[in-house]
């Protein structure tokens, strides 16, 4: 083969090296491109899922019955352990040819002596720290304990006390910017304020066959839908809470969302949806397989919502107290406060 040949050779040699690298580059491109699609639409998924999931993470109950009749912790008592171990090592003790090659019987016998003292002091000392963390415990026994009696009574002042310091009922940021507390004897009313519906995604995502990411715009009506539920799923996660770590029959919720007032021109904290929730039939929810906006009919609730125009203003519900004897049941004072 001539040097005209031989370059022809390398040439096409090079080229078809250049077009299989191409093609590696395109195959990567798209290997890339579909991942890309994917993450994106399972990110817009996971999104969605966690604006109408809320109520599924709930705080920890607290048996405030059972912690109002824990008995008190038991006082501790001399327990001699050490001294006990010492006086029969020093009863057993009996002088031999030995002890007077180490040093002396009478020696040895000052040492058990002075071990002995030692235990019954270590002793003493365990004693003295066990009626410590006796007392420490029965001091945390009796604020748990008038705490939860306070509790079971429906003391005003023992709730506000609990919600305050259970900061867990304003950690999930989905919730809203803050929940606003109305507690009277046995009674809550939480307002939480919501986010508004800029919160549910403006754009569907799915993947085509492709394997390429799709994007169009959300419908109204789903989009109304999803903020529905989200709004509903935060109502039943504020009333889940509060059964958890109060030890109420009924809860209030009424959720509000800063909308325009036509009236005014203004933005305006409105109330959206208000639910009155009774614990025996929030604790039979399955709150993992419910649709949340529909499990509002488990309860009596007030809500004005539309696919076309989403929500609109309410009046909320008020509790109506209970009667006794047929006549007006005593005043309770409401006191609100923010969280």
């Amino acid at each position: 083969m001539g040097w005209r040949g031989i370059m022809r050779s390398i040439t096409a040699a090079s080229r078809a090296a250049e077009r299989d690298a191409q093609r590696r580059y395109k195959q990567l491109e798209k290997a890339q491109m579909i991942a890309d699609a994917t993450s994106a639409v399972e990110d817009w998924e996971n999104t969605l899922d966690s604006l109408i999931s809320i109520h599924t993470d709930m705080a920890d109950l607290i048996d405030w019955h059972s912690i109002a009749n824990q008995p008190c912790p038991q006082e501790p008592y001399l327990q001699r352990i050490h001294q006990r171990q010492a006086e029969a090592t020093l009863a057993k003790f009996k002088p031999s040819i030995f002890h007077a090659i180490r040093g002396g019987s009478a020696k040895l016998r000052t040492r058990l002596e002075m071990q002995l003292e030692e235990a019954a002091a270590n002793d003493q000392k365990q004693y003295q720290d066990a009626l410590t963390t006796h007392a420490q415990a029965v001091a945390e026994w009796e604020d748990d304990t008038s705490l939860a009696r306070r509790l079971v009574q429906g003391e005003a002042a023992a709730i506000r006390q609990v919600i305050e310091e259970m900061q867990s009922l304003c950690d999930t940021a989905l919730i809203g910017t803050g929940i606003e507390f109305s507690i009277g004897d046995n009674f809550v009313h939480a307002m939480p304020k919501v986010h508004g519906d800029d919160i549910v995604p403006s754009v569907r995502r799915k993947q085509l066959a492709s394997g390429r990411l799709s994007e169009t715009k959300m419908p109204v009506g789903q989009l109304n839908e999803l903020y529905q539920d989200y709004v509903a799923s935060t109502a039943l996660k504020t009333a889940g809470d509060l059964f958890h770590i109060l030890p109420l029959n009924e809860i209030y919720v009424t959720c509000a969302a800063n909308a325009l007032n036509p009236q005014t021109g203004y933005q305006e904290w409105t109330p959206i949806l208000s639910v009155q929730f009774v614990r025996d039939s929030f604790m039979r929810l399955n709150l993992s397989a419910i649709d949340p906006s529909y499990s509002m009919r488990n309860f009596k609730h007030v809500m004005k919502f539309s696919k076309t125009r989403g929500f609109m203003a309410i009046e909320p519900l008020v509790a109506v107290f209970a009667q006794e004897s047929g006549h007006d049941a005593p005043t309770r004072t409401i006191e609100a406060f923010f969280v």
